[in-house]
């Protein structure tokens, strides 16, 4: 065999490797996508109500029963509530691990997944008692999760669109969104709980004021509780976009 056939071979042999890990990939993906389409659609089945916009404060203070959240925590014990935010595809469950890397790559029955599933930081009551309840999700390429997050850089989209709804077993919390920002992923202001402190807190308000990429002044207080929902930015891997929502 002379040295040209002996590079023929080795180009023929690449050639096959990379055919083949394509095609894995490839297979890989389309698996990855078929399972995630599977787990959303047995979790359909949960999915509350949105409280229509003409329901009058009477209604919305009435005892609140969302028996789909019930069933869904009977069922998946890790879950907390379900999310969602009309005019994105931000309409999932989410749940609450032992830590912040469990759920990164699980699906809510702890099987293998590369969407993950949207979960609250373990360290903030599942009640949203606390003043920042965080809840983090990857920013998927086909719009699953937080995937869709990233239309509230545009400042149209954020200014015309402000709710969203947090649905737990006995109680229904209508978000209204007033700012989103790009922070690194060790941003110790937004991602701490440190909070015990009427400074801490009003540092917290004026902080998001100043490094939000859009803002909505309404007026938040101290006293208020916060939901910041947290993903990755697909184009710069050292930051994290952030959509900031208060208690209303």
């Amino acid at each position: 065999m002379n040295l040209r056939q002996t590079f023929l071979i080795a180009g023929i042999i690449m050639l096959l490797a990379v055919m083949g890990y394509s095609g894995y990939r490839l297979w890989d993906i389309y698996s990855n996508r078929a399972s995630e389409v599977t787990v959303r659609n047995q979790m359909l089945v949960y999915r509350p109500t949105i409280p229509h916009s003409d329901d009058t404060p009477a209604q919305q203070s009435d005892p609140v029963v969302n028996q789909s959240i019930i069933n869904l925590q009977y069922n998946h014990q890790s879950s907390v509530g379900w999310l969602s935010i009309p005019n994105t595809w931000v309409d999932h469950p989410f749940v609450q691990g032992q830590d912040n890397s469990f759920y990164l790559h699980r699906d809510i029955n702890h099987n293998a997944l590369h969407a993950g599933t949207i979960f609250m930081d373990y360290r903030n009551c599942y009640n949203f008692s606390d003043f920042n309840t965080l809840i983090y999700g990857h920013n998927m390429n086909n719009g699953s999760m937080f995937g869709t997050l990233p239309y509230f850089t545009n400042q149209s989209f954020f200014e015309e669109n402000n709710v969203g709804y947090v649905f737990l077993p006995y109680q229904t919390y209508e978000l209204q969104i007033f700012a989103v920002a790009i922070i690194r992923p060790y941003d110790r202001i937004i991602y701490g709980q440190n909070f015990e402190t009427t400074e801490s807190r009003e540092y917290f308000i004026d902080y998001v004021r100043r490094i939000a990429l859009h803002y909505q002044d309404i007026d938040v207080t101290k006293e208020d509780r916060f939901v910041t929902l947290s993903t990755c930015r697909n184009d710069a891997a050292n930051y994290r976009l952030v959509v900031i929502g208060v208690i209303a």
